[in-house]
């Protein structure tokens, strides 16, 4: 019944007696936000008696409304549960998708027949502005940064703009300050973020960065001598302790030298503490039952000399 219905508003409202209007406005531009709710207006005068409404996306009907009696048909499946029509007639979209941007129409039935055309855009909420900065301090006291703006979904028609003291200095993402504290005040920089839907923005104080910067220069140096001086001291006194153990060890084997390795007067031959052993070797021809003392050169005496060890005696 309602297909019918439709098809009779279609039809009426391209019969002899219901002409379009020639006189048709440009769409009228809506923003949608992702995951919220539009709605896309409809305006008629009192004298107007409405028949029926046909609304369609991208040439497809999706929705059909008799005015009288009253009945409201969701003629696609897929946006079921999802359009609702509010006051005069105007259809309201729930959980938007991207799917859903592109072009509206409504086809209103009346006396005269009006059409409604609508430029849908969907956008996301800008989350997670963030500025990147790089400082850099110079021997004369000039601090430099460079200021980078960055949001979470940076295609989404983002625009940036700097601002100090609430008026606009640039209109990009990248600002380079020039920051000399002998000549220059305090002052506070804002980037802002804007798309279609909504907009962040973030202040902070050159000086702070500038601080920032050279407290850690600062802490960088006294974290460097911090390591450098407990490690000369380390060295030091492990020079010092070695030097002292060599010269102990040197001396040490001195005094423990045996007194055979250390010459006597001026003899080539070294002397120990000894006993003097006597040996007689006897001629091979001689008789050796009863060793029998000797004056003549028959035998020669040979003095052999023991060195005995001291930590010991030995038999």
């Amino acid at each position: 019944m309602i297909w019918l219905l439709q098809c009779l508003a279609l039809l009426s409202s391209l019969g002899s007696g219901n002409t379009v209007s020639q006189t048709r406005a440009p769409p009228l531009p809506v923003n949608g936000v992702l995951g919220e709710s539009v709605t896309l207006p409809l305006k008629f005068s009192a004298e107007e008696e409405i028949q029926s409404i046909i609304w369609l996306h991208n040439g497809v009907s999706i929705i059909f409304i008799l005015i009288k009696p009253p009945q409201v048909q969701v003629t696609d499946p897929k946006w079921k549960d999802r359009l609702k029509v509010i006051q005069s007639s105007s259809l309201q979209i729930n959980n938007l998708t991207m799917a859903d941007s592109g072009l509206y129409r409504a086809q209103i039935t009346t006396a005269t027949s009006e059409i409604c055309d609508y430029n849908l855009s969907i956008f996301r909420r800008l989350r997670n502005l963030q500025v990147a900065n790089h400082t850099q301090l110079f021997e004369n006291g000039t601090c430099e940064i460079q200021l980078t703006c960055s949001v979470e979904h940076p295609n989404d028609h983002v625009s940036f703009r700097w601002q100090v003291a609430g008026n606009t200095i640039l209109e990009e993402a990248n600002l380079t300050i020039s920051w000399d504290p002998k000549n220059s005040s305090e002052e506070t920089y804002t980037c802002i973020a804007k798309n279609p839907v909504s907009n962040l923005s973030f202040s902070f104080s050159v000086q702070g960065l500038c601080k920032g910067v050279s407290n850690k220069k600062n802490q960088h140096w006294l974290i460097v001598w911090s390591i450098l001086v407990p490690s000369l001291i380390c060295i030091i006194v492990f020079s010092f302790v070695w030097r002292k153990k060599a010269g102990s060890l040197c001396f040490s084997t001195q005094q423990t030298q045996s007194p055979a390795e250390t010459p006597r007067d001026s003899g080539n031959d070294p002397i120990y503490p000894d006993n003097t052993v006597y040996a007689q070797v006897t001629h091979p021809d001689m008789k050796t039952e009863i060793p029998v003392p000797m004056k003549n050169n028959d035998s020669s005496t040979i003095y052999s000399t023991i060195c005995q060890p001291k930590q010991g005696n030995y038999s």
